[in-house]
């Protein structure tokens, strides 16, 4: 990617730890730019996962796609967990746009605890909750440790530094907020909604269409398995309670949750973001 990868100034790239929103950004942001090319009732996401519409730039590389990458029709969206630090200087030095989402880190541990136990059959395939909270909580990671600054803070400085190039928005946000927050991410991607489309509430259909209880009772979600990821994720894996903040509060103590906290709190110290 860093060799190949030729930007655009018209795209957009999703960034994510994994399990913080990635599949419902990816509808959010794809149904916001085609929302004139077809009616609400009609939109490809009714038929196509939301991974189908938005590709996984790293998984098009890796699996020698690039070519794919190269013939989508501008404004090309792609998405990629890694964190700031490694996106290819074709990205980071372009003035293409990055939409961030970011999620309380309890909540994204046990979403991968049970995304990882669908991938691999069963509970009895991996670690306890107990032994996934304390390898997680010491940084043992596929994309590295949560508790680190090196992606969620990589984002939110640059965020700051750029607002014009980063979206970094909070998953809780977009769950209390979720109209503030689809007219927000339109208005950064550069098509924002015009007055009478406020007034016929095409605002409230989009966010109706990408809402996780919406994706997650079509047919396309509940079952087979998006090219750009591969044939060992079901559609259905990506889909359990992302329209809900704070299951983790069903699976760790008061104690365990506290002591999270209070480590992911000195790690931000003075970056004013906050849990």
């Amino acid at each position: 990617m860093q060799q190949c990868l030729k930007t655009r100034p018209t795209d957009i790239f999703l960034a994510s730890f994994p399990k913080s929103g990635t599949t419902w950004l990816k509808a959010m942001i794809f149904a916001t730019l085609t929302r004139t090319n077809r009616s609400i009732d009609q939109h490809p996401l009714h038929t196509h996962n939301p991974h189908q519409c938005v590709m996984f730039m790293d998984v098009g590389f890796a699996t020698g796609r690039s070519q794919i990458i190269e013939n989508i029709p501008s404004p090309r969206v792609m998405s990629t967990h890694l964190p700031y630090f490694l996106l290819p200087d074709s990205i980071t030095e372009s003035n293409c746009r990055i939409v961030y989402v970011w999620r309380d880190p309890k909540d994204v541990l046990v979403s991968m605890w049970y995304f990882v136990q669908k991938i691999l059959g069963g509970a009895d395939k991996i670690a306890t909750f107990d032994q996934y909270y304390k390898n997680f909580y010491e940084g043992l990671n596929s994309f590295g440790p949560i508790r680190n600054h090196v992606h969620v803070l990589g984002y939110w400085e640059e965020s700051k530094r750029r607002p014009e190039k980063i979206l970094f928005l909070k998953y809780e946000n977009i769950l209390q907020e979720p109209v503030k927050c689809a007219k927000q991410l339109a208005h950064f991607l550069g098509c924002p909604y015009s007055e009478a489309e406020e007034n016929q509430g095409v605002v409230e259909q989009i966010v109706e269409l990408c809402s996780i209880k919406m994706l997650k009772d079509l047919n396309v979600n509940k079952d087979g398995y998006p090219v750009t990821t591969g044939e060992y994720i079901s559609n259905a894996y990506y889909f359990r309670k992302g329209d809900e903040a704070g299951d983790w509060k069903s699976h760790m103590t008061q104690e365990m949750a506290e002591r999270f906290d209070t480590m992911i709190e000195e790690k931000f110290k003075g970056s004013g973001l906050h849990i």
